[in-house]
């Protein structure tokens, strides 16, 4: 899926999603990929928008359990919400 290119980041209209990353395909299809939670924290926000700056803990031991935790979900090559929390705001 990394054949997409991403456009950027806007708020999540999900349920208790933070963001949707916005991809466009080699066709002109617009994708949107939500992640992220806002019931919980995150170390970080790379995404440049910072809509939720009270979620943010910076706690490197909490950084580390959680990258290696979700690092197994990754798919070489693919796009996907656990791609876009772990690279975005962990």
């Amino acid at each position: 899926m990394k054949n997409h290119k991403l456009l950027g980041f806007v708020e999540s209209e999900t349920k208790n999603k933070m963001y949707d990353a916005i991809l466009i395909s080699n066709d002109g299809e617009l994708i949107n990929i939500p992640f992220g939670d806002k019931r919980f924290e995150n170390y970080q926000d790379k995404t440049k928008l910072n809509l939720y700056p009270h979620l943010i803990h910076v706690n490197k031991e909490r950084r580390k359990r959680y990258q290696s935790r979700h690092i197994v979900f990754l798919k070489k090559g693919c796009y996907s919400p656990s791609y876009f929390s772990l690279y975005y705001l962990w």
